[in-house]
């Protein structure tokens, strides 16, 4: 019911994506044709030709050594993507639980939001299974203990199921931050009886980052490195990234923290070569993420429909946690209830109450192989949706499903491409241009080449022929037409719920396509949907 975006709305979103990150449009076109018109991949490449560190860090210890009050560990910069002290977004965070909400971490600043929801999905992933396990369970030491020891022993795994020591990192005589020291463990009683000796340290500020070197050590650099190649990523890099001033969380992080090994891809297929691709979860939890509704990343099964009913939530460069506190039906017409948590101000502390009607059920499994999902349009459907109408916005700001919106119909241009719609696949219906407008108008023609020519305006009232570089005549060069939500084919309508829609709706979307969603009205934030 929520296929990909076409290509031209991929590209609008990924000019609008790099505009706001301050990029020249002129350059920013240049950013997305270097990338083929993926958005993510544009910003990608603009964050790292700027230095702005999208790539993260050179792992290994090829940087330069620096003194930082202690002796530099030569996987320092596997972890850390600069030879720096570590920001205290990660050494001041803990994993102790909110005194209101006791199932959830706070997070004070921006970094490990990744490591604190893959903490938190383990955790109540167990703690369900108790019965007196709700939202308002409040978590003891020993279930903390249980969580980390879990994540742990699943690193100490190779492919072929071996398994070798587990390692346990606590801060040395120099403090927080600095010196570590490295406890190993054979057997995952010895691990848990570890870890619970030392949880003073994981409840206490820099418990965020012992868990991370801990988990770190115990899969192993040249493991790590292995992990990260296998499934698409370059050797070098570093389990976090330098991004916007904050260093951030990497998929291959959260990978490590919730499945033992350190590939980042959570798409259903390979990077390489295109193969079916799942992901073996002993821990049961899942990941749902804006990339499936933002660049049509179908995500892995495992990760999807995990055998517990608790999720990561990836928003784009944020992680919250998802949950059931029963069994979810699959079943269409079901409702389920579901809590979110997210930690971190603005958006939080928040524990939110969901409640998704699932009307067309829960999404498929993914294809055994990549299908084609933008396919050419038939001239009079719809290519692109310009705009909404700023009268309907200003009146009804949150009603975007009863607003009208700009079109532009599709002609026959060879130029173009995209595969042959199957003939099993129901067509997209078809508009006529319609009487020519009396106001201004948008020339169809020009607004195709808007991002060769850089030509976005609209033409005066009373012309007929196109002001703009195609200097034709209406008639021969086309404009738009207005149309009324209700009445935009359902492919329309999804490419403007992914525009308009809360994103915590979207993210929800891609495990529930179409659901009604509704959450609690929490005063505190004055009505507005959870944060993802």
């Amino acid at each position: 019911a929520f296929p990909s975006e076409c290509p031209c709305v991929r590209y609008n979103r990924g000019m609008e994506t790099l505009i706001a990150f301050g990029v020249p449009e002129q350059e920013a076109q240049g950013y997305l044709e270097m990338a083929g018109g993926n958005p993510e991949v544009a910003v990608n490449l603009f964050l790292s030709m700027s230095g702005g560190g999208g790539g993260g860090g050179a792992g290994g210890s090829s940087q330069p050594k620096k003194d930082l009050g202690f002796d530099i560990p030569d996987w320092y910069s596997s972890v850390w993507p600069e030879i720096e002290t570590i920001p205290d977004a990660w050494l001041k965070q803990g994993m102790n639980f909110d005194e209101k909400v006791h199932l959830g971490i706070v997070q004070p600043k921006n970094g490990p939001c990744g490591v604190l929801a893959a903490v938190q999905a383990v955790m109540i992933s167990q703690c369900r299974k108790k019965q007196n396990f709700s939202e308002k369970y409040k978590p003891s030491a020993e279930d903390l203990g249980s969580a980390i020891t879990a994540i742990l022993i699943q690193g100490t795994y190779d492919e072929k199921g071996q398994s070798s020591p587990a390692k346990i990192c606590t801060w040395g005589s120099k403090g927080v931050g600095k010196d570590v020291e490295v406890t190993e463990t054979k057997t995952e009683k010895d691990l848990y009886e570890v870890v619970m000796k030392n949880i003073k340290q994981f409840q206490d500020p820099g418990g965020c980052v012992l868990l991370v070197y801990s988990a770190t050590l115990t899969r192993g650099v040249e493991q790590i490195k292995k992990d990260i190649v296998s499934e698409g990523g370059e050797a070098g890099y570093a389990l976090t990234i330098k991004a916007h001033g904050h260093w951030l969380c990497t998929s291959e992080l959260v990978s490590l923290l919730i499945r033992g090994k350190a590939g980042g891809n959570v798409g259903a297929f390979s990077q390489i070569g295109g193969a079916p691709h799942d992901w073996n979860m002993r821990l049961g939890v899942g990941l749902l993420t804006a990339d499936e509704f933002k660049t049509g990343t179908v995500v892995c099964d495992k990760l999807k429909s995990p055998s517990s009913p608790v999720w990561l939530l990836h928003g784009g460069d944020h992680f919250t946690t998802l949950w059931a506190n029963g069994d979810c039906s699959e079943s269409k017409g079901a409702t389920i209830q579901l809590f979110h948590w997210n930690g971190l101000p603005p958006g939080g502390p928040r524990l939110s109450e969901i409640k998704v009607k699932a009307t067309f059920g829960v999404a498929p499994k993914a294809p055994r192989k990549k299908v084609d999902t933008y396919f050419k349009p038939r001239p009079g459907e719809i290519d692109s949706v310009v705009q909404a109408h700023p009268e309907d916005k200003k009146a009804r700001p949150d009603m975007y499903d009863t607003w009208r919106y700009e079109v532009m119909l599709a002609v026959d241009d060879p130029s173009v491409k995209g595969a042959e719609r199957p003939k099993d696949l129901p067509p997209e219906p078809t508009f006529e241009q319609g009487p020519e407008p009396q106001g201004a108008w948008r020339c169809r023609t020009c607004y195709a080449q808007r991002f060769k020519t850089m030509h976005f305006k609209e033409n005066p009232a009373g012309t007929t022929k196109c002001i703009g570089p195609c200097g034709k005549d209406r008639k021969e060069a086309g404009w738009s037409i207005w149309l009324p939500f209700k009445d935009l084919p359902q492919t329309q309508k999804s490419i403007i719920h992914r525009r308009e829609a809360p994103k915590i709706k979207n993210i929800l979307w891609t495990k529930w396509p179409g659901a009604e969603i509704t959450y609690n009205d929490d005063k505190a934030f004055n009505g507005l949907p959870p944060s993802a």
